[in-house]
């Protein structure tokens, strides 16, 4: 045991994770791996005696743990986990009280390992360096156990062969199937599916098929989904289990590009900035051709809306679809709406009606005040589009709705009241345009 050394297993091993860690209470994605790369490197950086060298191998060893983290926990690659530092500036982690605390506590402990750990004692010998390999084993253990309760939870890809699944894939709408003059299609930012009878009642009150029934046949479903928004974009239009870094837009055939082809105007809209994930390129890639982002719905009428991706209000959007399709004569249209809002984790924000939450249930309210106001948002976000949709005045649309992918919640209570594997979807026809016996013709 005099091969062992307890400064290296602690500001070398314990500290560089200790944000994963702390988050064993409550839950958190598997770290084994991110915590078997920081392990190696420090390992082999403490094989130097060169402050500076441990000082960047210390920077390493966090960074490589917080990025994989964060990737972890919104099933996002790590390739786009770095190319969305670029966009850090837009987001406002204040907003936040969880970001701000889990900040506070890494800047102090990477402040304190820059401190100590260059000077723990250099792992010179064989046997030092497979005690040091061992200090990591037993964390990843640790790791796997404290995990194991949300383990196939985080779904970052789909396997090989996976077969495709999306709610336009099951519902079969094309251009040539549409009988409604337009469609509209709503994917809804962590929309999950809820597996409790409790949960359940209030996914109902927002988006029951009593909502819509006086003017819509209603049907549903669930789909299965893989990574994050952008593969869920992806999923829906192309009917891939793919990504837009490495989607191969210049020989697909997405629908957005065939109901163009068809004669439809094409719109997508987004209450965050086009930038973010460069939506504003492969929208236009996809089939799409006009795409409105934050400024463009601030301009049109739309309130400004706080988060933590602050942008327009997605209770906004409605009416300024609702105002596109009134306007566009005899075209018939496809309106593309990805909503933002209810971006995890949900503040108590006045501007997204959330700073208080109720529901017929008190004590459960106060237990999970975070789901409370994700119900909340998703409650603001249908009667918003219900009071829209069910307008007489509304162009005649079908309207598909879906969820991208599960709340990702950081608690396994959390993450636990939820199918882990699908996402759901209501598909809202027209009964007027059902009774068709063939679509209206493209101007």
């Amino acid at each position: 045991m005099r091969q062992f050394s307890p400064a290296f297993a602690f500001w070398w091993v314990l500290v560089p994770n200790l944000g994963a860690v702390v988050m064993w209470v409550i839950g958190g994605p598997s770290m084994a791996f991110p915590m078997f790369v920081s392990g190696l490197l420090a390992i082999l950086v403490c094989h130097s005696r060169a402050v500076w060298l441990r000082r960047l191998g210390v920077l390493a060893c966090f960074a490589t743990s917080l990025l994989m983290y964060v990737a972890y926990s919104f099933n996002l690659d790590f390739e786009k986990i770095a190319a969305s530092l670029a966009y850090a500036g837009e987001l406002n982690l204040g907003n936040s009280p969880e970001y701000v605390a889990a900040a506070l506590i890494l800047t102090m402990a990477l402040a304190a390992a820059l401190r100590f750990a260059p000077h723990t004692p250099r792992l010179s010998e064989g046997g030092q360096k497979l005690m040091a390999l061992a200090a990591v084993s037993l964390l990843i253990n640790a790791d796997s156990v404290a995990t194991a309760g949300t383990r196939g939870t985080y779904k970052m890809a789909a396997p090989a062969g996976t077969p495709i699944d999306s709610a336009l894939f099951q519902t079969r709408i094309a251009p040539e199937t549409l009988k409604s003059r337009n469609l509209v299609v709503i994917l809804v930012e962590s929309l999950g599916q809820p597996n409790n009878a409790h949960d359940r009642r209030l996914f109902d009150r927002a988006w029951g098929a009593h909502r819509w029934s006086a003017r819509y046949a209603v049907s549903s479903g669930m789909t299965a989904y893989y990574g994050s928004t952008t593969n869920a974009e992806l999923r829906e239009w192309c009917s891939i289990w793919s990504d837009y870094d490495r989607f191969d837009f210049a020989n697909a055939h997405c629908l957005p590009g065939r109901f163009r082809e068809a004669g439809f105007a094409t719109t997508a809209i987004h209450a965050f900035t086009g930038d973010f994930f460069d939506r504003q390129d492969w929208y236009a890639d996809l089939g799409f051709d006009t795409a409105l982002f934050k400024p463009d719905l601030l301009q049109q009428g739309a309130s400004a809306c706080g988060g933590v991706f602050a942008g327009a209000c997605d209770v906004d959007v409605p009416r300024i679809i609702g105002k596109r399709l009134r306007a566009s004569g005899d075209r018939r249209n496809l309106i593309y709406w990805l909503t933002l809002n209810s971006h995890l984790p949900v503040p108590s924000d006045p501007s997204l009606h959330t700073q208080t939450c109720h529901t017929d249930d008190p004590e459960w309210d106060a237990r999970l005040p975070m789901l409370c106001r994700s119900y909340q948002i998703q409650q603001n976000l249908a009667d918003a589009i219900a009071a829209e949709i069910m307008r007489p005045d509304f162009p005649e649309a079908d309207v598909l709705i879906v969820g991208d992918h599960m709340p990702p919640f950081f608690p396994r209570a959390l993450r636990s009241r939820y199918d882990t594997e699908h996402v759901p979807w209501i598909l809202l026809r027209n009964q007027a345009a059902s009774k068709r016996s063939s679509p209206p013709p493209s101007s």
